[in-house]
């Protein structure tokens, strides 16, 4: 396996992201990669929900949460950091970002912040594991 020199790290504000970003961190500097966090909003699911400007501004304060602080611990870390974000399903959004991006690898927390249903089907990192094309890094 060559260097890494991009690697996708999602990221929703859990503990479990941040140590997923943590993990990348020390790959990321032990190769001089970038490091991108990526942040899904979850839009609304039901045919005709219009997405309303509070929806919007909720969603925006949810993103700024979970991006700051790992902008924050790459700083400080001193590795390379940029974010984008995405909307829809999340593990299909990792999954397409991770293809558009030419990304080396994804590196995401076991468990995030997920809803009922993706706990039932599966976790967006098992699902993120099993489509990636790339090697996913699982971290607990």
């Amino acid at each position: 396996m060559g260097k890494f020199q991009k690697i996708l790290v999602p990221l929703d504000g859990s503990a479990n992201s941040m140590r997923g970003l943590d993990k990348a961190i020390s790959i990321a500097n032990a190769s001089d990669a970038e490091i991108t966090g990526y942040y899904v909003f979850h839009l609304p699911v039901a045919a005709g929900l219009k997405y309303t400007k509070a929806m919007k501004d909720e969603a925006q304060k949810k993103a700024v949460k979970a991006i700051g602080p790992a902008m924050q611990k790459c700083e400080r870390a001193g590795a390379k950091f940029k974010y984008a974000t995405g909307g829809g399903n999340t593990a299909a959004q990792i999954i397409n970002a991770s293809k558009k991006g030419n990304f080396d690898m994804v590196v995401i927390g076991a468990r995030g912040i997920g809803n009922a249903k993706e706990t039932f089907l599966g976790s967006v990192s098992n699902s993120v594991m099993h489509k990636s094309k790339i090697p996913v890094l699982v971290v607990k």
